[in-house]
């Protein structure tokens, strides 16, 4: 028996293990019925985290597309279903958080930066917009030449901001196979700007 506020509710660990394990082999039906089960108890435990209706939707969203993705990492010898259901849903809260800070000091550092170096606001010619222009294209030719993985790992860091250790965690993954990742994802970018602009 679980207490969650005030209402108790009782969970069976043996469907609810025998649900994830059908996720894991691509079961559709025991997705849904997990996603039933747990949609409310995770929602109301994400929503403690966050304090924000719209950002709690979208991370129960992210939550049960890792639930379908990596549901062949829980292993019943580690604890209750319920619980590893739970904090996948804290964990991803807390990544949420730390997400939004990392931005805001990145906001307020360039806002900074432009009160104090207003010349940095210069205007650029024609040749430097034109070389800019193909400079994005050929980065953006580039990301398109990467393993689904890689593209995923470098995303997440330079345009999510996490950390390795964050993405590894996020992915499930082992934080060297991260590293390996985003190593060889950026030497392939750089190998393949480099050949468009000879």
């Amino acid at each position: 028996m679980e207490t969650i506020g005030l209402v108790e509710r009782e969970y069976n660990d043996e469907a609810d293990a025998r649900d994830i394990a059908g996720i894991a082999n691509g079961d559709r039906d025991a997705f849904q019925r997990v996603h039933d089960r747990y949609e409310g108890l995770l929602y109301a435990t994400i929503f403690k985290v966050l304090n924000d209706h719209c950002d709690a939707e979208e991370v129960l969203q992210e939550v049960f597309f890792s639930l379908w993705r990596k549901a062949n990492q829980f292993h019943e010898n580690r604890g209750r279903p319920v619980t590893w259901l739970n904090s996948m849903a804290r964990n991803r809260a807390i990544d949420r958080i730390r997400m939004k800070q990392r931005r805001a000091k990145l906001r307020d550092g360039f806002n900074d930066e432009q009160t104090v170096n207003p010349q940095m606001q210069t205007a650029i010619n024609g040749s430097q917009a034109a070389t800019r222009r193909d400079a994005c294209r050929a980065v953006r030719s580039a990301i398109l030449e990467l393993t689904p993985v890689q593209r995923e790992a470098i995303e997440l860091s330079y345009f999510e901001g996490l950390t390795q250790k964050e993405i590894a965690r996020l992915l499930g993954e082992p934080l060297g196979t991260v590293k390996a990742r985003i190593r060889r994802g950026l030497a392939k970018l750089k190998d393949t700007v480099e050949t468009e602009e000879e």
